[in-house]
């Protein structure tokens, strides 16, 4: 497979996490890279260790491919506003979105496709050396998107395929399994930090319990792994659990996590109308 050449438009974490991976597994060469600003580009050019940083795209984007690494909410304006000044005509673009399908990006007149990552990018230096072995999820059309799958693939990258009308479902899954799980983790440390625990030792101690339930759910089902007061019915605990939560600012989403476990806890067990003293006290306001 030759390398090809891969152009940037809008080179933020993930899309540098991209372009250096495949850059460093000497699979692509690095075009342009376009930012909003000079210094921008040169930021991530720096970062890339490859590329030129433009702000304004020429014709050496022509027969290349090309990325872009935009927020969702602006790659149809991005499209439209290139598709009017774009130099030349690449061989194939792409973006990174989630959730916004491949055909956003069809006014620029080359065939489309869309990979998204299915990795956190807040430390774009260390998600660089975990992507191998990183689940890329494709969608597109069958061209593009089968060179995309080849060179992803060779890079180490897993790979699978939705389909347009799966994306929103699909990524508000990974919303929910990845940043959700931040969430949790900031109010499990706000309440660990109240309870007298030393500072120091509270987010490696929560750190290590989330990591162990995620192992866990790699063979088990969420029924399975699921324990805990709720799913022992234990109205007892959850008593002295629910104003800790309140007193620390946390009554609404302690009460609806609550809730969605004891729904699970009922699947579990088969009995969708048991527990109703824990349902009592998870819908209850607190004082």
């Amino acid at each position: 497979m030759s390398r090809p050449h891969v152009h940037c438009y809008g080179c933020g974490r993930a899309a540098r996490v991209i372009l250096r991976w495949l850059h460093q597994a000497d699979l692509i060469q690095i075009g342009q890279v376009c930012n909003r600003s000079l210094e921008s580009s040169r930021d991530a050019v720096a970062f890339l260790g490859a590329g030129q940083a433009v702000v304004a795209m020429d014709a050496a984007v022509n027969g290349g491919w090309l990325m872009l690494g935009l927020p969702d909410g602006a790659l149809n304006a991005a499209a439209l506003g290139l598709s009017c000044r774009m130099p030349g005509q690449p061989e194939l673009v792409f973006h990174l979105s989630g959730s916004m399908p491949a055909s956003a990006l069809e006014p620029l007149g080359a065939p489309v496709a869309a990979v998204h990552p299915v990795r956190a990018f807040s430390d774009p230096a260390t998600a660089v050396a975990a992507m191998p072995a990183t689940w890329c999820v494709g969608e597109g059309e069958t061209e593009p998107l089968s060179r995309l799958k080849a060179l992803f693939c060779e890079a180490g990258a897993r790979w699978a395929e939705i389909t347009p009308a799966g994306k929103p479902a699909y990524h508000a899954a990974t919303v929910a399994a990845s940043n959700y799980l931040v969430a949790l983790n900031d109010m499990a440390r706000s309440l660990a930090q109240r309870s007298g625990l030393d500072g120091n030792d509270v987010a490696e101690l929560l750190a290590d319990l989330q990591q162990a339930v995620i192992q866990s759910l790699r063979t088990a089902s969420p029924e399975q792994a699921l324990t805990g007061p709720i799913e022992r019915g234990d109205e007892h605990a959850l008593a002295r659990l629910l104003p800790a939560a309140d007193g620390a600012g946390h009554a609404e989403l302690f009460r609806a996590l609550g809730r969605a476990t004891l729904s699970l806890a009922q699947r579990k067990r088969g009995e969708l109308d048991s527990d109703a003293a824990l349902a009592r006290a998870l819908t209850s306001r607190p004082d």
